[in-house]
C-alpha cells in the first residue's frame, strides 16, 4: 500500500467518526425537544412556578448552546476532512 492510500483510509475513518458524532448530536437535540414538548403537553412544566421555569430555560439554553457548538465543530471537521480527501 502506498502512503496516499493509507492516509485516505485514515481520513475516511476520521470522517466516519465525526459523522457519527454529528448524527448523535442531532438525535440528542430531537430527543430533548420531544421531552420538553411532552413535559409541556402533560403539564409537568407549570407556567406559574417561575423558579422551575427559569431553571428549565437556563438548562435548556446551556444544553442547546453546547449542542449547537459541537454540531458546528463536527460540521467544520467534516468539511475539512472532505476537502483533504479530495486533495489526495
Amino acid at each position: 500500500m502506498n502512503p496516499k492510500e493509507i492516509k485516505k483510509n485514515l481520513l475516511d475513518l476520521e470522517y466516519n467518526k465525526y459523522l457519527q458524532y454529528f448524527n448523535t448530536s442531532i438525535i440528542l437535540l430531537f430527543t430533548y425537544f420531544i421531552g420538553i414538548s411532552i413535559a409541556v403537553f402533560t403539564k409537568q412544566l407549570d407556567y406559574n412556578n417561575w423558579n422551575r421555569l427559569v431553571s428549565v430555560l437556563v438548562l435548556s439554553s446551556i444544553f442547546l448552546c453546547t449542542s449547537f457548538g459541537f454540531m458546528l465543530h463536527f460540521k467544520y471537521a467534516l468539511v475539512e476532512i472532505e476537502s483533504e480527501i479530495k486533495r489526495l
